[in-house]
């Protein structure tokens, strides 16, 4: 099973279509074992073969156990409605993350209707440190927090990208005073998002929702106070659904 696995984690978007022996060359395995591997792989619908080519891309088995996953998110389904409400109101794409290990993980997104975009985000991981949910997320960690930020790399992506920890951990002082976090051109030149935080039952931040677009649309300039109003209102709202009731509600 573990070696099966392995195979399967082998496919990414640079590498969608892969070759018996591009398996063996990554995995250090035989022709033999891979060969075996995959035909278990085809025979259950997790792996296909292009016919044409010789190479295997994954298969409809797997959409199928990740829309069974998707679908089943407490907080995915609560947010949905929330995120197409944010596009219209907005114009901007809405998105939800969750926090993977080191990295922000997206549960779901909607795309402007101006920019959309030609694949899915849904599945995908991006840097904390480089991006609106991500500071949201890593403002909120409660437990070994300080250990948590010493370990975190922090890779510039761009000359924008928050590259030491003095200026991160005064990006999360922000982030929890204002109960909302921007990010401009520090993932992607020409990208900017913001971003406020989640929370469950029990009041700990489960997740972040983000408003994202190209810099001309955003325009956080002019349009921050606007745009965290909504957003917040947004994600209480989420919360809320989550069985998040905050001190002034209870009182």
């Amino acid at each position: 099973m573990d070696r099966a696995l392995q195979l399967l984690a082998c496919f990414s978007d640079a590498q969608f279509e892969l070759r018996v022996a591009d398996f063996c060359h990554q995995l250090n395995m035989s022709q033999s074992s891979v060969s075996r591997l995959l035909t278990t792989l085809v025979d259950h619908g997790f792996v296909e073969k292009n016919h044409f080519s010789g190479a295997y891309f994954l298969g409809k088995k797997v959409i199928s156990l990740a829309g069974i996953s998707l679908n089943n998110y407490e907080i995915r389904k609560q947010a949905l409605p929330e995120l197409y409400n944010l596009e219209q109101k907005t114009n901007l794409g809405a998105n939800l993350a969750v926090l993977d290990g080191e990295k922000m993980f997206y549960l779901a997104h909607v795309d402007s209707r101006r920019s959309p975009r030609m694949y899915t985000l849904v599945g995908y991981t991006n840097p904390l440190h480089a991006t609106g949910i991500g500071k949201v997320l890593l403002s909120h960690i409660e437990e070994n927090r300080e250990q948590f930020i010493k370990n975190l790399s922090l890779e510039p992506y761009t000359v924008k990208t928050i590259d030491r920890k003095e200026e991160l951990l005064q990006t999360m002082e922000n982030t929890r005073q204002y109960g909302y976090a921007t990010e401009i051109e520090e993932l992607a030149l020409g990208r900017a998002c913001i971003a406020a935080p989640v929370r469950d039952r029990g009041g700990r931040v489960v997740a972040g929702v983000s408003l994202s677009g190209p810099l001309s649309e955003i325009n956080l300039q002019e349009r921050e106070q606007e745009l965290a109003s909504i957003l917040i209102e947004a994600t209480d709202l989420i919360s809320l659904k989550m069985g998040f009731m905050s001190s002034s509600a209870r009182t």
